[in-house]
């Protein structure tokens, strides 16, 4: 079975004609960009018309791009971040309405993924420290108990 690939024979143009998207390095150079990386060594990004990549022709444009990346990704910049601050987490109580406000924001798009997990795996620490001071009070009352009831013996 043979496809059709029909071609008007031009490079980046289509059989009917109309002008492509360049989406593949330029055939034409067959080289890498001219540019030099920050450490010294030669960029190894394909060119674009001109002998340079995207970013070597576009400086400023690649760090507005890192910045504007790295703002989307703090957590400072998180929805519904700021709520869960400032909370006294004393009490079992406490860790269990933080974790319901927690998949409540989650679930309504307020708090961000990041730090919704973030807060149930601390959360899920803090449980685990509270029942165990819980434990040992209990058994500190139970040790005083069993000693005040000892009889001497003969």
């Amino acid at each position: 079975m043979q496809q059709n690939r029909s071609n008007s024979g031009t490079s980046g143009e289509s059989a009917t004609g109309r002008q492509l998207l360049q989406l593949e390095p330029s055939k034409a150079t067959n080289k890498r960009c001219q540019g030099v990386t920050k450490s010294g060594a030669a960029c190894t990004a394909w060119p674009m018309e001109g002998g340079l990549c995207y970013f070597h022709a576009n400086p400023a444009k690649a760090s507005e791009l890192g910045r504007r990346g790295g703002q989307g990704k703090s957590p400072a910049n998180s929805g519904g971040a700021a709520q869960l601050l400032g909370r006294p987490l004393r009490t079992v109580d406490d860790v269990t309405a933080l974790l319901a406000e927690t998949i409540n924001g989650l679930r309504s798009g307020s708090i961000d993924s990041r730090i919704a997990n973030t807060v149930g795996y601390l959360a899920t620490a803090m449980l685990k420290a509270l029942q165990q001071g819980d434990i040992e009070g209990r058994l500190q009352a139970m040790e005083a108990v069993l000693s005040a009831h000892k009889t001497p013996k003969r």
